[in-house]
Parts: structure tokens; C-alpha cells; sequence
């Protein structure tokens, strides 16, 4: 908003009037009196008025005697010279004075010149802010309306909050016995897993010592073929060769060692068998208990808070 000046005859008419009021006129007075104006605007009119004022004073007075004139002449002419000895040395730090005042009076015109600008502004802000104001009564109504179905909203939210507190505590509960049972059932696959593991073992051990005894078996009829073999040529030589017959009934006894061999070697390859067979029944049940703690884990998953109100508004 551009800012109205002052004229000259504003300027004057505030300064009569504060002189009237026995007051001296300013800057400042004026301004204030006015209620506007820059200072800027102020200072050389209110310097017209002081000019006019002071040839209006001196216009006024009556003419002097004479005599008195005379007097006055001699006492002005001593003053004068007193005065100008005292004002010689005094011109230099009033010439000083005056820059500083001038200094200070060029701040406080620009500060004034700030503080009328931030005025304004402040006028507008505030004549702005009536307006939103107004604003803000003529939707108050609706506003209000508005405040009684977010309170509802709000009822509803707690009654639905309340339904959900009952639904948790019900799953909390549930989780409880569901971890009890987790625990429990942990406790018996580890057991579990344990018992698997030495099976695992075992049957290892047991696949170890079948793998050796087929291994001997093998080479037992594969000695047996040979010495049966063997037999069969020292039979054929047995009409030309007495001696062979000592070789023979050694051959016939070795073989008849080996046979007993193998038959052991066959008992513990069944007793192997049997005990893997067995194992294997015992891995099956071990594997089905590990799968129902597996279920059981994953229940308890489901049953956890943030996964059991997941999806609920």
C-alpha cells in the first residue's frame, strides 16, 4: 500500500498548533501530530516554518529608543567581542557536534522510516488475518458438524479397538499354551534329533560292517571257487601222484574252514539286516515326531499378535 505524504500547509498548521500548546515544534511533534509522514518529507518544511516564524517574531517588535539603542550597541559590541573569543575555541568541537547529531539524526530518520514501513506491513498482516478470520467463523458451523461425525467415527473406532483388545488377549492366551507346548515339544525333538542321530550313526556303523563282511564273503568264494578247483585237478592227479593226497586233505580242510567262514560271515549279515530294518522303523517314527513339531512351530507363528490382527482394519 504506497504510503501518502504530507504538504506544506499540514506541516505548518501542526507546528502552530504545538506551539500553541506550549510546546517546541520538532520533527518528531509534528509526525505525531500529524499521525504520518516521512521525516525526510517533514524536516525541510518544518526548517520553512522556524524561517517564516522567526521573520514574523522580528517583524513584531516595536522599534528601539535611541538611547536604549545606543546602550544596547556598546553592551552588544562588548558581548560580541567576549563572546567571539569564546566561540573560537568552542566552533571546532561544535562543528564535531554537529556531525554527530547530524550522524544520529540520519539513523533515527532511517530507523523511522523502518518502523513506518514494518507498520504498514503489520496493518496489512493484520487486516489480512480479519479477513481469514472471518473465514474461519463462516466455516465454523460446518466445522463443527464435521467434529460430531469424527467423534462418532471415534466411538466406533473404540468399540472396534475394544473388540480387537478381547480378540488379543484371547490370542495371547492361546500363544501361552501354544509356546508351553512349542517348548515342550522342542525339548522332545531335540531328544528326538539326538536319538536320530546315534541312529544314523549305528546304521552307519552296521552299513560299514556289512560292506566289510560282503567283502569277505566275496573273496571266500572266490577262495572256495579256486580251491574247489583246486580239488578237482589234485583229484584228477591223485592216481599218478600218492603225495598229492596230503596237499588234497589240507585243500579239503581249508576249504571246510572257509565254509564255516562264510557261514558266520552270512549270520552277521542277516543280524545286519535285521538291525537296519529295525533302525529304519525307528528313523521313520523320529522323522513323523520332527514333522508334528514342525506344524506346531508354524502354528505358533500364526498365533503371533502381529500376524493374528493382520488384514483387520
Amino acid at each position: 500500500m504506497p504510503r501518502l505524504g504530507v504538504i506544506r500547509e499540514q506541516v505548518f498548521e501542526a507546528a502552530d498548533a504545538l506551539l500553541r500548546e506550549g510546546q517546541t515544534p520538532t520533527v518528531v511533534g509534528v509526525r505525531i501530530k500529524l499521525g504520518t509522514g516521512s521525516p525526510n518529507t517533514i524536516t525541510p518544511l518544518l526548517a520553512q516554518w522556524k524561517a517564516q516564524n522567526e521573520t514574523r517574531r522580528v517583524e513584531a517588535l516595536p522599534p528601539l529608543p535611541e538611547p536604549v539603542e545606543s546602550a544596547m550597541r556598546q553592551v552588544w559590541g562588548a558581548a560580541w567581542k567576549g563572546a567571539q573569543e569564546q566561540l573560537e575555541g568552542e566552533r571546532e568541537a561544535l562543528a564535531k557536534a554537529r556531525e554527530t547529531i547530524q550522524a544520529e539524526r540520519n539513523q533515527m530518520l532511517a530507523e523511522i522510516d523502518r518502523l513506518d514501513t514494518a507498520l504498514e506491513e503489520a496493518q496489512g498482516e493484520t487486516r489480512q488475518a480479519v479477513e481469514s478470520l472471518e473465514a474461519e467463523r463462516r466455516a465454523h458451523d460446518q466445522t463443527r458438524t464435521e467434529v460430531r461425525e469424527a467423534k462418532a467415527i471415534g466411538e466406533e473406532r473404540n468399540r472396534r479397538i475394544e473388540d480387537q483388545d478381547k480378540e488379543l488377549r484371547e490370542l495371547r492366551r492361546q500363544l501361552a499354551e501354544a509356546t508351553s507346548e512349542t517348548a515342550r515339544l522342542e525339548g522332545e525333538a531335540a531328544g528326538l534329533r539326538n536319538s536320530l542321530a546315534a541312529a544314523k550313526a549305528e546304521i552307519d556303523r552296521f552299513k560299514e560292517a556289512q560292506t566289510k563282511l560282503i567283502r569277505e564273503g566275496d573273496e571266500a568264494k572266490a577262495e572256495l571257487k579256486r580251491l574247489h578247483s583246486e580239488n578237482q585237478r589234485l583229484s584228477r592227479d591223485l592216481d599218478s601222484a600218492k603225495h598229492a593226497k596230503v596237499a588234497l586233505d589240507a585243500g579239503a580242510k581249508k576249504i571246510a574252514k572257509l565254509e564255516t567262514a562264510l557261514d558266520g560271515g552270512r549270520h552277521a549279515r542277516m543280524a545286519a539286516d535285521q538291525a537296519a530294518a529295525s533302525l529304519r522303523v525307528e528313523v521313520a517314527t523320529l522323522t513323523q515326531r520332527a514333522a508334528r513339531a514342525d506344524e506346531l512351530r508354524q502354528l505358533l507363528e500364526r498365533l503371533q499378535p502381529g500376524k493374528a490382527t493382520n488384514g483387520r482394519p
